[in-house]
């Protein structure tokens, strides 16, 4: 097994990438690599294809040499980063394999900071996707106090989108909800994932309701799901058995 990080650029591995800024139109997936393997590859492969970028053949020609690749990830977790644009005005792909880390609040819950960006409410249909030029959440990122652990994102209307890494769930009246993206934020593959396997309602959630739940949880597919202990300034809450219920199914049945 070879040691992290590990590169992949265009199918073959490499000793270094470019920076995110040389890549244009670029699409981005943040992913699990969970023994060698990407247990939600196909919920992420779903999602770059709804951007209308790709083609089947051109997902086909990156998804083989991925796999391969993941392969020779050390046993364990790692994060996978695939990066897929132009560079030179040419299609472009690559992917990074690195430590995992730790999860800040995996058990204890995240510090949750409300941020005074905003999303823009878009005119058209939302992909959902996940874009490789990210000011907006770098803006959000910046007013985050030393002791926050993620931000929650708002649209310009003030409902409740997502943090700047993760999708939001929220406990309300005995039942799971989670943010209409219609508009604006990013679908996430764990939200999909958990949407196949709970019940999931997805309605609008302006602040003064999300202050009402029960439980406040996030979720993505590196982390699976973390409880949320406060929005600061806001609300504490504390990690509850709906929230470690979602924890339990994840562990059982992906990874």
């Amino acid at each position: 097994m070879s040691k992290l990080p590990l590169y992949l650029q265009d199918g073959v591995a490499t000793e270094a990438l470019p920076p995110d800024p040389s890549i244009d139109d670029g699409l981005l997936e943040t992913m699990r690599c969970q023994n060698g393997a990407i247990p939600l590859w196909p919920l992420h492969r779903a999602r770059l294809a709804r951007s209308g970028v790709l083609t089947a053949g051109e997902l086909d020609a990156i998804e083989q040499p991925l796999q391969r690749f993941v392969v020779t990830c050390p046993p364990g977790a790692a994060r996978a980063r695939l990066r897929i644009g132009r560079l030179a005005g040419r299609r472009y792909w690559d992917l990074t394999l690195a430590e995992l880390g730790q999860a800040p609040g995996l058990q204890r819950g995240v510090r949750l900071f409300p941020c005074d960006e905003r999303l823009p409410v878009g005119k058209s249909a939302n992909p959902g996707c996940k874009f490789l030029q990210r000011a907006r959440y770098n803006r959000a990122g910046e007013e985050l106090p030393a002791d926050a652990d993620d931000g929650l994102m708002r649209d310009s209307e003030d409902r409740a989108i997502e943090s700047l890494r993760c999708n939001l769930l929220v406990r309300l009246d005995g039942r799971w909800l989670t943010p209409l993206l219609d508009r604006c934020g990013v679908r996430g593959v764990m939200r999909d994932w958990l949407g196949r396997r709970i019940p999931l309602e997805e309605v609008d959630i302006p602040l003064e309701r999300l202050l009402g739940a029960e439980e406040l949880a996030l979720c993505n597919s590196v982390r699976g799901v973390l409880p949320v202990r406060e929005l600061i300034d806001h609300r504490d809450w504390t990690p509850g058995e709906e929230t470690r219920r979602l924890q339990r199914l994840i562990a059982e049945e992906l990874w």
